[in-house]
């Protein structure tokens, strides 16, 4: 009887040591687990890549970032369209959304443009600008002086090529996950305490992609109802609220390759309805700025390759396009077909007018090169519009700490709608967290 006693006095002792072992394991696992703080960021534009490289050059860090990005490459609205052969080469390429980066109006900016610059990131665009106007009746397009201080730069050899490397070639040695072309929502989870889930989890679709202890929102539009991406995330109502004074701006953008050069003296040209908006509107309709891409550095290719423009709608134009009636209840393909036949049209109309107004021989012929590919695109927000711009210029982000949720994006703070502007508010996001997480 004793030995028996003994016996089970000892397997017990011998149970409870393992069960204290596997639990001390097991807490020991989860601290080291819980001390990595996982972050995602819906959008891979400028806000949300300037967010992830701020946590991930942080100094101590210990942050695993993922971006999920909906398009079919990093970007957003600084994507550049590649167009490649049958065999993946790339043939030319588009800047179809930021066409450049302004001179910085803020110190931090200008310190982070002169990083850009030494690791060959950006060069400056050395191309003719003009701004093409209507004096009473008469059209008048005059050259841009270069002036000193005020350079546009754009990335090389591509605009995304900025965010590209913000993502994947930051200082740090932690982990970064970047997920494009698939369209994800963010679902709020119950208490941590009750759960044992972190905050946040995020799928596409019904794929679990991961499980987040922080949320960073880059796009304002995922505020609205009709989006599937914060549709389950019980986020807080302020977010909501300041979103109603802020409005999107559509553009349209149709991108052309010409198989010679165009015989216009400039690279980058401005349509200046603020001029006389009836005759700049009977002259050249739905265009705002046209750019030859192809003198971009970085751009031009071989002696073989077409020159590439960008032309880019003005926002009224946008609008009256995009409510045609045919349009309404329209395909996206559909849409972008209309866009394109429309600014194509309108481009190679107002040419013969932009080649007499730039001081060509009226006694030469003139003749347009051949068109060897062209595409529209619609850009659903372009640009903020602002209600209430004062509530914006009063902060960088929005950060939500009970909800571990925060919103940046280039509609924040003094600087709305530049790059810069973005980058700032990006930026002030990641700083948010750093602060909400003690790092």
């Amino acid at each position: 009887m004793p030995s028996t006693l003994a016996t089970t006095a000892l397997l017990l002792i011998t149970t409870l040591f393992i069960t204290m072992i596997r639990r001390t394991t097991s807490l020991a696992l989860s601290a080291k687990n819980n001390d990595r703080i996982k972050v995602a960021i819906l959008g891979s534009g400028m806000s949300g890549c300037s967010a992830a490289a701020t946590l991930l050059d942080s100094p101590n860090n210990n942050f695993d970032v993922s971006v999920f990005e909906g398009g079919r490459g990093i970007g957003g609205r600084m994507s550049t369209r590649r167009i490649t052969d049958e065999s993946g080469n790339q043939l030319y390429q588009f800047d179809h959304g930021c066409q450049y980066i302004s001179t910085p109006k803020t110190e931090c900016f200008r310190k982070e443009l002169e990083k850009w610059k030494e690791r060959g990131w950006v060069q400056p665009w050395k191309g003719t600008f003009a701004t093409v106007s209507a004096v009473s009746s008469d059209i008048e397009l005059s050259i841009e002086e270069p002036l000193d201080g005020k350079e546009k730069y754009v990335g090389y050899p591509a605009m995304n090529t900025v965010c590209e490397n913000l993502l994947l070639q930051t200082k740090s040695e932690q982990t970064i996950n970047v997920v494009t072309g698939k369209q994800v929502r963010a679902v709020a989870a119950h208490s941590e305490e009750e759960t044992g889930q972190s905050p946040w989890q995020v799928y596409h679709k019904d794929e679990l992609l991961g499980s987040y202890d922080w949320l960073v929102v880059t796009d304002r539009n995922s505020a609205q109802e009709l989006r599937p991406d914060l549709a389950d995330a019980n986020i807080n109502m302020e977010f909501k609220k300041v979103n109603e004074h802020v409005e999107s701006v559509k553009s349209c953008t149709t991108m052309i390759a010409f198989d010679e050069p165009l015989p216009l003296p400039f690279d980058g040209l401005t349509f200046d309805y603020n001029s006389n908006k009836a005759v700049m509107r009977e002259e050249f309709k739905s265009l705002g700025w046209a750019a030859r891409d192809s003198s971009k550095p970085g751009r031009s290719g071989n002696n073989e390759s077409p020159e590439c423009w960008v032309l880019q709608s003005n926002p009224e134009e946008a609008l009256r396009l995009l409510e045609l009636d045919e349009l309404q209840g329209a395909t996206l393909p559909q849409i972008r077909e209309k866009i394109r036949e429309q600014m194509v049209n309108d481009f190679i109309d107002c040419i013969p007018t932009l080649i007499a107004k730039s001081g060509w021989d009226d006694s030469k012929q003139v003749s347009t090169p051949k068109i060897v590919d062209s595409m529209g695109h619609r850009w659903g927000a372009a640009f903020p519009s602002f209600i209430k711009q004062e509530l914006f210029k009063e902060m960088e982000c929005q950060v939500f700490p009970e909800q571990q949720f925060v919103a940046c994006g280039d509609y924040f703070g003094t600087y709305a709608a530049r790059v810069e502007g973005a980058f700032l508010s990006g930026r002030a996001a990641a700083n948010e967290v750093l602060k909400c997480v003690g790092r």
